[in-house]
């Protein structure tokens, strides 16, 4: 571990640093990897606007690591212009700190669908035949795996809200002032 992180693991201990840091982080993450991505994709400023149906100057000004303005809907506009899936989750800190050591170019690029090795036709002709390794690491105690061996396989749910469903059979009993699904 170099000294710089080292350092950053101790001003963490601080709450107040660590939020900062990791949301200022976080701001010049996602502008870096759409420029990144645009880049990767040969795209003008232009071009990208035009086909996350936005215009230049707002492209520009959210490649700006200062830009702290991110909504999930432009998020999910910019991806769709990518043929990428948006992905938002809450993390640790030392997940956090993980993503800021591989902090490279070669880390922020995707496979566009396109190139995505998954969709390749000998690989989805593998996993229908074979068990992947990809089947295997699908989580099977939430029956969302496809199963393998000698198990019969689950079949995973077609729409996300099923998912979700088969997810919350799992789920903890929500705490007794728990409101679910109601806007505050």
């Amino acid at each position: 571990m170099n000294d710089s992180i080292k350092a950053l693991r101790q001003t963490f201990k601080d709450k107040e640093y660590r939020h900062g840091y990791a949301d200022e982080f976080l701001n010049a993450y996602i502008a870096t990897q759409m420029k990144v991505l645009r880049e990767q994709h040969e795209w003008s400023q232009a071009k990208l606007a035009e086909e996350a149906g936005m215009l230049q100057p707002r492209i520009s000004v959210m490649e700006n690591v200062n830009y702290a303005s991110w909504s999930i809907k432009i998020l999910r506009k910019i991806a769709e212009a990518f043929d990428l899936t948006l992905c938002v989750s809450f993390e640790s800190f030392g997940k956090r700190i993980r993503d800021i050591e591989t902090f490279a170019r070669k880390n922020l690029q995707r496979d566009f669908f396109d190139n995505d090795p998954y969709f390749k036709e000998a690989l989805v002709e593998a996993s229908i035949d074979d068990e992947t390794e990809i089947e295997r690491s699908l989580p099977q105690e939430h029956g969302l795996g496809l199963g393998g061996g000698k198990t019969t396989p689950t079949i995973l749910p077609v729409n996300p809200t099923e998912m979700v469903k088969a997810l919350a059979q799992e789920s903890p009993k929500p705490a007794k002032n728990d409101v679910i699904g109601q806007p505050r």
